[in-house]
């Protein structure tokens, strides 16, 4: 964004968050040796400063059309308590000649019995809580974190420097070293948890046996998706990344659009930025911008290491879709009943199919149907997505004008003369046509 400002291209970056930075703004992360929070409000000053940028925050795109067209929801007083006079929000119809899609990655969960417990979360989600919003998970009780991947190790580490106890990181993956002074259970896995009201104790399955830990929270990492939504809405089709574990946009989606970052599978800040940077230069090229040199700044890059690990055996109901109740036990009636391939799973389970469009749950659904079926994940394969992104009001998308301005209205060619006579108009369709013209001394229709 920042590189496409200064070559002097017009440039929308629309943002659903209200602040702009992404993840960074949940991230203990630091850039050039400074909270990375610094280096994002250096680049919006630099970038509200530039009169060729327009910021759209609260915004966001739901959908992809032909000829580089965009449709995009702003909310602009939705987040107000008292909105006043100004509207709840505006449709943005945008067209663009080129596209760049940061549309991040969405963490998902690992399927254990009774996962659905409220105090069970996702371990980014905690993250978010303790370094965006400063506030605890949950009660007093110390927190745990059952992880497959170094991320969940990395929300540990956040929780204890914010002074959030940790009782134990539960990594499913073997070999793993420790990262932290918290007490470490590798090749172990959360197989229960107990709790009225809300989470107490979990339940854990180690090498030497089983244990039960009292909690008041518990973080689940098991990997991230890619949000490939807006490069799927022209057919295109994601890739499976068997490195990455993750599917990643394919060829053949909207023209124009480039995915770059975390949705395209660079998940480190170091590889998003460098990405960021090398699809915004490649679309200034193709428009015929030189774009300047812009130095990135040094950004600690990692790797997760996440280990195929989708879901815990057992005889409890362990819930894949939270929105609309699918569980391991349903997608394994659907391999029974011979619903197998991935449009009968989603329809038959109706997985993915609530307002989330399945972001945390539709890949672990394909895992565990292709343990069920013996193929891998890219044999059974994927469903792609439509528009909208995120759910959209139907009022936003049909206007909020009542009475005379809720739709154009058609004029005869002796409308002005009627007006002029004294008509009464009537609406017939779209049209508005003389009923009857009103003589001094008449009250009534009938009268005339």
């Amino acid at each position: 964004m920042l590189a496409a400002g200064r070559a002097g291209a017009r440039v929308i970056l629309a943002d659903e968050d209200f602040r702009l930075g992404g993840r960074l703004l949940a991230e203990s992360d630091l850039l050039d040796g400074a909270p990375a929070t610094d280096w994002v409000e250096a680049v919006q000053a630099e970038l509200e400063s530039l009169p060729n940028v327009r910021i759209l925050t609260r915004t966001v795109i739901f959908g992809v059309y032909d000829h580089g067209i965009y449709g995009a929801v702003e909310r602009v007083s939705d987040h107000l308590p008292t909105p006043g006079g100004a509207v709840r929000q505006t449709l943005w119809r945008i067209v663009a000649k080129r596209a760049v899609l940061a549309a991040g990655a969405t963490e998902r969960h690992i399927p254990f019995a009774d996962n659905d417990r409220p105090g069970i979360m996702l371990a980014g989600a905690m993250r978010a809580y303790a370094n965006r919003w400063a506030t605890g998970p949950g009660t007093s009780a110390p927190v745990a974190i059952f992880t497959n991947n170094d991320d969940g190790h990395r929300t540990a580490l956040d929780l204890m420097a914010r002074g959030v106890p940790v009782a134990a990181v539960i990594d499913a993956r073997r070999g793993v070293e420790q990262q932290g002074d918290y007490r470490l259970l590798p090749e172990a896995e959360v197989v229960g948890t107990q709790g009225r009201l809300g989470l107490h104790s979990i339940k854990v399955r180690t090498s030497r046996g089983n244990d039960t830990l009292q909690v008041g929270a518990l973080g689940v990492a098991g990997g991230w998706n890619p949000n490939v939504h807006l490069a799927s809405h022209h057919r295109g089709r994601p890739v499976w990344d068997g490195e990455k574990l993750a599917f990643v946009p394919g060829q053949g989606g909207p023209s124009g659009l480039v995915p770059a970052g975390a949705c395209a599978g660079k998940g480190s800040t170091a590889e998003a930025l460098a990405d960021g940077l090398r699809v915004a230069q490649e679309a200034l090229a193709d428009l015929g911008f030189a774009a300047q040199a812009l130095p990135l700044p040094h950004a600690e890059s990692r790797q997760d290491n996440t280990a195929p690990i989708w879901h815990v055996p057992g005889k409890r109901r362990a819930w894949v879709d939270f929105q609309n109740d699918v569980t391991v036990k349903d997608i394994a009636l659907a391999h029974k009943e011979n619903m197998r391939p991935v449009e009968h799973l989603k329809r038959w389970t109706t997985l993915g199919m609530a307002t989330d469009q399945g972001k945390t749950a539709n890949v672990t659904a394909l895992a565990v149907m292709a343990e069920l079926t013996g193929k891998t994940i890219p044999q059974t394969g994927t469903t792609i997505f439509r528009p909208p992104y995120t759910g959209v009001s139907l009022g936003v998308l049909g206007g909020g004008d009542t009475g005379a301005h809720f739709r154009p209205r058609r004029l005869t060619p002796t409308h002005h003369w009627a007006k002029a006579n004294g008509a009464t108009f009537v609406e017939v369709g779209p049209w508005m046509r003389a009923q009857y013209f009103v003589r001094p001394g008449e009250t009534h229709w009938r009268q005339s």
